[in-house]
């Protein structure tokens, strides 16, 4: 019997163009992919955001360019 795979939480970041201003839209636990690793892309809202930085262990942060 196959198990489900781990959750972890995920934050969705907006980030304008400079990088200097950086706003948290959303925090939410998702799936890892089957093989138990991060997915470099996760969907908030229908807007695609991308894996900035792999917390391990911790929180997994995606961030939108404005």
């Amino acid at each position: 019997m196959m198990q489900p795979p781990e959750r972890f939480t995920a934050r969705f970041d907006e980030v304008d163009v400079g990088g200097r201003n950086r706003v948290t839209v959303a925090v939410e636990e998702c799936d890892r992919e089957s093989d138990g690793s991060i997915p470099t892309a996760a969907w908030y809202r229908g807007e695609e955001f991308r894996l900035d930085l792999d917390g391990g262990a911790g929180v997994s942060i995606y961030v939108r360019r404005r």
